[in-house]
């Protein structure tokens, strides 16, 4: 599926339709309504019947594929919103009627709309090979078509771009990528969500193919964007954060790795609005990366923060908090301090016993491993049978 774009064909496409005739069914203009309200489901009862009272009055080909279109987009709602396989099959299907109509009627407007709207659902269907014919036959019939819209073909080619990556043809998808990345770049301007998420499609491509330098380039534009227009925290702007650093980390860049992260959190810090909880989560993750990166003394000092912001709340995020910072000082050979941690947040996992005994029962045989290290075997031994009591419990419990 492709998270980064902006756009949907099938709402531009009944857009486009929506002058053809005047005469609107109840069951249109109900599912319409619906489909613009954001119900998918009942949108799909109605234009469907929409679709059968069309054939059965005969109504003109423009009307029967728009009620097509925007049934297709009603279905391909549905799995986007559900990941429901079933309906991006059923949209492909109706997609494909709509295009029979438009090639019969020998329609060139309508044929580029519907092998749009059908390369769209084949992207997310993962039909890459069929995508390639689509995109091909789409640019064909788009000649053919006066005004042509330039940003539709760019929106096209970043669909053939997904296609090649996918099959393996990653120097093919970087070289249509940037074509098209900088042909929208033109066309909406620097600063438009959609020409960064062709930024960040052609930066995730030379990431993928070891170029690096250009995929840092091509990010950081990205997520410059995506950060102004959609938030810190918006899907888009984690996306290009998680493909930048992992750049700089496949290329051995660690500080600008760290410096990465580190900039983020200091502008979450600094955000209006942002509460304490979520900057401790945000911690908490920039801790695992340190540790990931064999920095274990930031990784402390974030793990730290977190948990005094998390002793407010106590629960899970507590004790997994705690556990982590038992792992820090573990590695790092402080082995009394990783029993301290490690004992902390067992107590915590006990307060939550009913939900988290497995996480107690890990706990409680993680310290016994530790404390072997330390010759406690006594101590050892009684965290084994608290272990193994709560492990027959929990079976006896599930047993009955």
């Amino acid at each position: 599926m492709l998270t980064n774009m902006s756009w949907r064909w099938p709402a531009e496409a009944a857009t486009r339709f929506s002058f053809w005739t005047p005469d609107l069914s109840e069951d249109q203009i109900e599912g319409e309504r619906l489909l613009e309200d954001g119900n998918f489901v009942q949108a799909e009862i109605r234009l469907t019947k929409a679709i059968v009272d069309s054939e059965r009055r005969r109504q003109p080909s423009k009307r029967r594929i728009q009620l097509r279109l925007e049934l297709a987009e009603a279905q391909h709602q549905q799995f986007q919103h559900g990941d429901t396989p079933v309906k991006l099959t059923a949209a492909e299907g109706v997609i494909r009627e709509a295009l029979d109509i438009a090639l019969r009627t020998q329609d060139k407007q309508a044929q580029v709309e519907c092998l749009d709207v059908l390369a769209e659902i084949l992207a997310d269907a993962g039909k890459y090979e069929v995508l390639e014919q689509v995109v091909e036959d789409a640019n064909r019939a788009e000649a053919g078509v006066s005004g042509a819209e330039p940003i539709r073909w760019c929106r096209r080619m970043q669909l053939l771009g997904l296609a090649r990556r996918k099959s393996g043809r990653l120097g093919d998808a970087v070289e249509i990528l940037e074509e098209a990345a900088k042909a929208c770049e033109k066309i909406l301007g620097p600063e438009h969500v959609e020409t960064a998420g062709h930024w960040t499609e052609l930066g995730s491509a030379c990431h993928f193919l070891g170029q690096h330098a250009k995929a840092q380039k091509f990010l950081a534009r990205a997520i410059k964007v995506h950060e102004s227009q959609r938030g810190l925290d918006s899907q888009e702007a984690v996306h290009d954060l998680s493909l930048l650093t992992g750049s700089y980390e496949a290329a051995g860049d660690l500080d600008a790795a760290a410096d990465l992260q580190e900039r983020v959190l200091s502008l979450r810090l600094r955000a209006v609005g942002v509460s304490l909880d979520e900057i401790a989560e945000a911690q908490f993750a920039l801790a695992g990366l340190y540790i990931k990166w064999n920095r274990p003394a930031r990784a402390r000092e974030l793990l730290m923060e977190a948990i005094g912001t998390f002793r407010r709340t106590k629960g899970a995020r507590l004790a997994a908090a705690h556990e982590t910072l038992g792992f820090v000082e573990e590695r790092c050979t402080h082995f009394q301090s990783a029993l301290t941690e490690l004992a902390n947040a067992g107590k915590v996992w006990e307060t939550l016993q009913d939900e988290h005994t497995p996480e107690l029962i890990r706990n409680l045989e993680y310290r016994a491993a530790l404390m072997d290290r330390m010759k406690m075997r006594k101590d050892a031994d009684y965290l084994r049978q608290r272990a193994l009591a709560l492990t027959n419990a929990s079976r006896w419990a599930h047993a009955s």
